[in-house]
Parts: structure tokens; C-alpha cells; sequence
């Protein structure tokens, strides 16, 4: 998400004066306490086992996450992409890759969704495996969400065991909770960076492990099979990002199986063979996948959205013609929006690409700029270093941005952050200290309290939720219903959006379409003759439910 100049200032000015406020409680404390603090003996068993502290972290997170859904429940589903990805959850629970055109399809259409050849979400399949995941087993799609955000949390503490102690990992997944796992958007809705991060995390960590060289070579087959699926992971998550996050794993890969080849200090079977297998597998499936949305292997179905209905490129410099066929006004409105909030008109001049660039860099990653200047001269860390760049470069192309768009990067700043702070507290003096604890209690201050992209407690909508209120009003009405929806266009946000449907069109017991105006709609009726029709108008703020003889069977609403 995008905010102002003066909000970034705003928030940076609190950021620091909490900073300041808990380095000097923190200093008081150490002066007072010091010769009474020692380290709890719980810790100390927690420690000895790298897996114990892992499973600490996760554990922490889904217990967090539970206490609070009293307060928080389970999120409703309202933003555009969150819809798509249900939809996506939804076709794989069924056991389908993909759903047949529904009859009368234009009225169906809607953001982030393909109808044609088949009826499916534009994203790759990740994301949708994980709410299938929920869904069947749970019977509940967030719980995919729920689960995968723990696991993040895990992986980056499993993570920096590989570049500092055992204390400081613990610490650093902590503080994954505190951001991720409670309040953040990627917890608390369908459309964050949680499988992304957690791919990018364990590719991280399984290469790392791989090719240390106190690793018994008995030992080396786990993260060869983990550094290979979770590539694949990246590919079925965030193709673009993903890639770009790969390169810098992929080259140091072959450098160290290629140095080990010669130094014969590597077997070559064990170490490659995971990564050909699933890399021939995964691209077989994604093919596969490809053919059976799209109808060509070649042809994802995120380029087919963007080439059937986008108005805007993807990226600063590139040209797009927009689509030929007339869609519903709605579609041109979302694209005159976007371009606004996104501040597109910026990205036609070389001086706006920077100064946007440089918004984004100061209001999402200023605590990862603070981690380079700490770690830049360890050479451990240059591998994360090369990642970063490789990522922030790919998001910096991009017209769009949101914070889970770095999200396969998302292990590095939690990796320079904490090496960071490692760093200050060894230099034992009870300044640095303060300040590294400091830190650390800023983090967690801002990431309950934040009213940003990154956090959902204090996050509020614009407007009422009017599909849930149409449908509270239809929940206790027999039979099915088929709600067409039109909109004033002077007032409507495209961003909230009504027409969404699920994978199963025959068991849904609403439809939501949309109208085509007077007269225009009655091709509705042979398909779906056996549910009432009901008509919506709204603005947004206030809306008319009534229902509607389409079909001319004079058929009773209230029957």
C-alpha cells in the first residue's frame, strides 16, 4: 500500500520516539538489574535443540493468533484478489483445477478471474492450495492461512540459526509473531505473502545447510529436497518475484556443487538429483496446470487476465494496448483508480520513478536499510545481500506494489535486522544494549499499533459490507437466489467489488451477477430458472434490495 510524504514523516517521527523512549527505560532497567538478570533454565533447554526452538515460535504463533479470536474471529474476505484466491481454494477442494464456463458468463465476470476457456483465478496455485488445505481438512480455508503463517514465523527462526546463535534466532522469530502472525494482513486475510515467504525462507536456509561443511554427507539429502520443493514453492506463489529471488540461490548452488566437483569434497548425486527431479516435475505440473486453465501449456493464467482486461502495464516503461472487447464500465473505472492510487502518471518520468521508489524504500523497508549498513562488511551475509538486491530490483520495476510483493525477500530483513542487533549487543557495553533491546520493543510496539499495510488492528473500510448485509437479508429465504447488481457509477469504488461466486455455481444458494441494464439480462433465465431473482443498486454507502421478475414467470419473492 501506498501512503503520503507526510504519513511515512509522521510514522517515522513515532517509530523514533518510542525508539528513544525504551532505549532509555532499557538503560535504567540494565544499570538496576544487571547483577540480578540470569538466563531462565526453561530457555536453556529451549536452546540446546535447534528444533525446540523452532517449534517454540511456531507454537507461540497459533496460540497468539487463537487467544485473540474472541476480538479478531475468523477474517471476512473483502478485497478483490481475497475473492480470487477462495475462488482458487474452492476449485481445488472440488478436486479441480479449473471450473467450466458458467452459462451467460459475462455476467460473472469480475477482478483478478478468467472465464474463458474455463472459470478459474488468475493467480498461480500456491496460495489456493493452502486454503484447499483448510477447507478440506477443516473445513475452513483461513485455517490454510492460519497454519502457513505459523510455519513462516518457524522457518525464519530455522533460518538465522544458520547465520547467528540460537538465542538471537529465538528472538528474531519472536519477532516474526509479533509482525506477522497476529494483526498482520498476511495472518489476517487471503491474499498476503505467508507461503512466499515461508518458500523463500526454507530455500534460504536449506542451501545455506546444504553446503556447510559440518553437515555429515549422510545428512545433506533434507535440505537438498527442501532447497529444490521450495523453489518450486517460490514458482507457484510469486513466479516474477520468485525468480528473481532464485537467481542469486541458484548461481552460489552452482558454484559450490561446481567447486565441491573438482575439490572432490562433494558427492554430485545427492546434492543434484532433488534439485533436477523436482525442477522437471515442477515445471511438468505447471504446464499441466497452464493446459487445464488456460488450454495452453505455455500461457499462464495471470497473462491471460492481464492480456483479456488490464488497462495498465505491469511495469515503469512498458506499453499496453487495452483490450478491444467491452467489458462492464466498472472494469474501466478499476483501471482509472488503480492508476490514481498506484500514482502511475509518476512512472512516466524518470524523476517520478525515483521519488516513488524512494516513498516505497522509506515507508516499507527503513528497518532493512538500518540492517545493511550494520552487516554489509560480513561476508556471510553477502549471499543474502545478493538476494536482496535481485528482489528489491523486481519489485522496483513494478507499476503496483504492495508489501507482500517482496515477500520471498522477506527472510533477508529479519536476517540483517537480527545480525545487526547481534552485532551491537557484542560489543557489551550497556548502551548498545539498551538500544538493541530498544529495537526490539519498537518492533513489536509498532507492529500492534501500526495502521498501515503491514497491520489490520487499527484498519477499518471505507464501506459497509454490503455483500454480507444483502446476504443476511436472503440467509433464511428458501430456495436459491441470483442477485443482479448495478452500481452508481458517479459514487462506486471498484475496489468493492459485489459480483464474486464460488466453484461450485449449482451449490451456491446466492449468485451474484451482474446487470446489464433494462432488458438485457433475461438471457439469465434458461440457466438458472430454479432460483428467485433479486435485484441490488447501491453506491457503496446505502443500497435497495428487491426482488425481480426477470423471467416474466411472476413467480413469488416471498414464497
Amino acid at each position: 500500500m501506498n501512503f503520503a510524504p507526510i504519513d511515512g514523516l509522521r510514522m517515522l517521527a513515532v517509530e523514533t520516539g518510542l525508539l528513544i523512549a525504551f532505549t532509555l527505560l532499557a538503560f535504567l532497567a540494565l544499570r538496576l538489574l544487571r547483577p540480578s538478570l540470569s538466563r531462565p533454565r526453561w530457555l536453556e533447554a529451549v536452546l540446546r535443540q535447534e528444533w525446540r526452538g523452532v517449534l517454540l515460535v511456531i507454537v507461540i504463533a497459533l496460540a497468539g493468533r487463537a487467544l485473540l479470536m474472541p476480538w479478531l474471529g475468523v477474517p471476512q474476505p473483502r478485497i478483490n484478489d481475497e475473492y480470487s484466491y477462495l475462488l482458487m481454494g474452492d476449485t481445488f477442494s472440488h478436486f479441480r483445477l479449473a471450473n467450466p464456463t458458467p452459462a451467460a458468463w459475462q455476467h460473472f465476470e469480475t477482478f483478478h478471474v478468467n472465464l474463458l476457456p474455463t472459470y478459474h483465478s488468475k493467480y498461480p496455485g500456491a496460495q489456493g492450495l493452502a486454503l484447499a488445505l483448510g477447507e478440506i481438512v477443516f473445513h475452513q480455508p483461513w485455517m490454510g492461512i492460519y497454519l502457513t503463517t505459523a510455519l513462516l514465523c518457524g522457518a525464519i527462526c530455522w533460518t538465522l540459526l544458520a547465520f547467528v546463535p540460537a538465542e538471537w534466532a529465538l528472538i528474531g522469530g519472536l519477532l516474526a509473531v509479533a509482525k506477522l502472525a497476529l494483526f498482520s494482513y498476511w495472518m489476517n486475510s487471503y491474499w498476503g505473502g505467508s507461503i512466499t515467504a515461508l518458500a523463500g525462507a526454507l530455500a534460504l536456509g536449506g542451501v545455506v545447510r546444504l553446503f556447510d561443511t559440518t553437515l555429515p554427507a549422510r545428512n545433506r539429502a533434507l535440505p537438498a529436497w527442501l532447497f529444490a520443493v521450495s523453489l518450486l514453492l517460490l514458482a507457484t506463489s510469486r513466479p516474477y518475484e520468485g525468480l528473481a529471488f532464485s537467481i542469486p540461490l541458484l548461481v552460489y548452488f552452482a558454484y559450490k556443487v561446481i567447486r565441491g566437483a573438482v575439490r572432490a569434497e562433494l558427492k554430485l548425486l545427492p546434492t543434484v538429483l532433488p534439485l533436477l527431479i523436482v525442477g522437471v516435475a515442477g515445471l511438468g505440473l505447471i504446464a499441466h496446470y497452464n493446459q487445464r486453465t488456460t488450454g495452453n501449456a505455455l500461457l499462464m493464467p495471470y497473462v491471460l487476465n492481464e492480456h483479456t482486461y488490464a488497462a495498465l502495464p505491469l511495469f515503469f516503461g512498458q506499453h499496453v494496448t487495452p483490450p478491444q472487447t467491452a467489458h462492464d464500465p466498472v472494469f474501466t473505472k478499476y483501471y482509472l483508480v488503480e492508476a490514481e492510487e498506484h500514482e502511475y502518471q509518476e512512472g512516466e518520468a524518470l524523476s517520478g520513478i525515483v521519488g516513488l521508489e524512494v516513498r516505497r524504500l522509506w515507508n516499507d523497508w527503513f528497518p532493512l536499510l538500518v540492517g545493511l549498513l550494520l552487516c554489509i562488511k560480513q561476508p556471510k551475509l553477502w549471499l543474502v545481500l545478493a538476494l536482496t538486491l535481485t528482489t528489491g530490483a523486481a519489485v522496483a520495476s513494478c507499476i503496483f506494489s504492495q508489501a507482500h510483493y517482496f515477500a520471498p525477500a522477506t527472510i533477508a530483513v529479519y536476517i540483517f535486522a537480527i545480525a545487526g542487533l547481534h552485532y551491537l549487543w557484542q560489543q557489551g557495553e550497556d548502551g548498545q544494549h539498551a538500544f538493541a533491546i530498544a529495537v526490539c520493543l519498537t518492533v513489536i510496539a509498532v507492529s500492534l499499533t501500526r495502521n498501515t499495510g503491514s497491520s489490520t488492528l487499527n484498519t477499518t473500510f471505507a464501506f459497509a459490507n454490503t455483500r454480507e448485509l444483502v446476504a443476511r437479508q436472503l440467509a433464511d429465504r428458501p430456495g436459491k437466489h441470483l442477485v443482479l447488481v448495478s452500481y452508481d457509477m458517479q459514487r462506486h469504488y471498484p475496489g468493492d467489488e459485489l459480483v464474486h461466486n464460488g466453484a461450485e455455481f449449482s451449490a451456491e444458494k446466492i449468485l451474484w451477477a451482474r446487470s446489464k441494464g433494462s432488458g438485457n439480462d433475461s438471457d439469465l433465465c434458461p440457466a438458472y430458472s430454479d432460483r428467485m431473482f433479486w435485484s441490488v443498486t447501491t453506491d457503496d454507502v446505502q443500497f435497495s434490495l428487491r426482488p425481480l421478475d426477470l423471467c416474466g414467470t411472476e413467480r413469488a419473492a416471498h414464497r
